[in-house]
């Protein structure tokens, strides 16, 4: 046959090679998108019960799991909370309602079955659980397409604005610095605070309070 057409044969080979090398390049860069979001619909028996286990390990090792919409977040803003997350020894973690409900069924965590609906991720706090629901609630402020649904703390169930008025109180972090602004007050001063009357200590420390704020 004449040269030209083995090589009209080898380029609409490359081109369909071009093209099929593009749509498994696509196909790739979709699943690793969908692993990043937490997204992906089609998992084997074996991957379920590997999610479950690993869920159901988070809960028990953290004091707090927070429960979240992300619904409209992209792959940067959850990347960001991730790693906000991260900082303060958190985790956040997008799982199947339907899996994540099987992993709570037989613990302390049970109390948050009811909030598995939606687009749901859970913000795990594995040592302090005010610092966690400070990085949610800023990031929230931020971000309005990050909802807090509720939590469970110890056991017990939270509402979203029992998990706001858990991000206002002092995290570990600023107790210790109180502690330590306590431990250096001057030795005269803290004798006459800590003989003094209770009244008279309570608006001590009302008044100092309303001086760091």
């Amino acid at each position: 046959r004449p040269v030209v057409d083995d090589g009209a044969r080898r380029d609409d080979r490359s081109q369909r090679f071009d093209g099929f090398d593009r749509r498994l390049t696509g196909a790739r860069a979709r699943r690793a998108e969908s692993r990043e979001t937490g997204t992906e619909t089609q998992m084997n028996r074996a991957e379920k019960v590997e999610a479950v286990s690993q869920l159901t390990d988070k809960f028990a090792r953290a004091p707090i799991a927070v429960v979240t919409e992300y619904r409209g977040l992209n792959v940067a803003q959850l990347s960001d909370l991730r790693r906000k997350l991260r900082a303060v020894n958190g985790e956040y973690l997008v799982s199947k309602n339907t899996l994540a409900a099987i992993a709570v069924k037989e613990s302390s965590a049970a109390v948050i079955t009811d909030m598995f609906t939606g687009p749901v991720a859970i913000a795990f706090g594995f040592s302090d659980a005010v610092s966690v629901a400070k990085v949610l609630r800023d990031f929230a402020k931020e971000n309005e397409k990050l909802s807090i649904k509720g939590a469970v703390l110890d056991g017990e169930s939270l509402g979203a604005k029992q998990v706001e008025q858990l991000a206002t109180m002092p995290s570990r972090d600023e107790l210790r610095a109180q502690l330590l602004a306590l431990m250096n007050t001057p030795a005269t001063n803290l004798v006459r605070l800590l003989q003094a009357p209770a009244q008279q200590m309570v608006q001590v420390l009302h008044a100092r309070s309303q001086q760091e704020a």
